[in-house]
């Protein structure tokens, strides 16, 4: 054997080894955006009181977060929207709540989520226009910071009827730990 050939040999079984080793570790960790929807789910069952009764009726797929908006414009109009009708049907079954019942638990029920909800829209909202525009010139795109999931649910109230709602969950940017989650109620 020529004396060069035992260090080639040497370097070539070396390189061959790590690399085979950087693909194996590559290929055995999962990617943050399907992680970040199987934390989601697991969050959702360890904030719930019965989880056994929770019926998932479908997850998003994650996606980006820039900064602390994380909820886009079109997301901010439609939740609006949603707790408009959700605020109208308040109105109509309790006469303008002229016709309030306070022993009427669906309805405090749906007036505590629906509140909690706006509370939630409001703070979001308002987080999104701290940042002025600066000589007419847009604001420049906060940095990637982490992921969100959307987690559609039915799930019995404490009197046992069915409601459904939808839970968001930002995640941090490896995908691993709940940074804010809220709830949102559907019709």
């Amino acid at each position: 054997m020529k004396p060069g050939m035992k260090i080639v040999i040497i370097l070539i079984t070396a390189v061959l080894f790590w690399g085979g080793m950087l693909v194996a570790c590559v290929s055995c960790s999962e990617k943050p955006n399907n992680l970040a929807v199987k934390v989601a789910e697991k969050a959702l069952m360890a904030t719930v009181d019965h989880p056994e009764s929770v019926k998932i009726l479908g997850i998003s797929k994650a996606d980006s977060v820039f900064g602390k908006n994380y909820v886009t414009m079109e997301e901010k109009m439609a939740l609006s929207v949603m707790m408009m009708k959700i605020n109208e049907q308040v109105m109509k079954a309790t006469n303008n709540f002229e016709d309030f019942n306070p022993d009427n638990r669906e309805m405090n029920e749906l007036v505590e989520r629906q509140m909690e909800a706006m509370t939630t829209l409001r703070a979001l909202v308002a987080f999104g226009d701290i940042q002025p525009e600066v000589h007419g010139q847009k604001k420049p795109q906060a940095p990637f910071s982490g992921w969100k999931v959307k987690v559609e649910v039915e799930a019995p109230n404490a009197e046992g009827k069915l409601c459904r709602s939808e839970h968001w969950f930002i995640l941090d940017m490896s995908a691993q730990f709940v940074v804010k989650s809220f709830e949102i109620p559907l019709l």
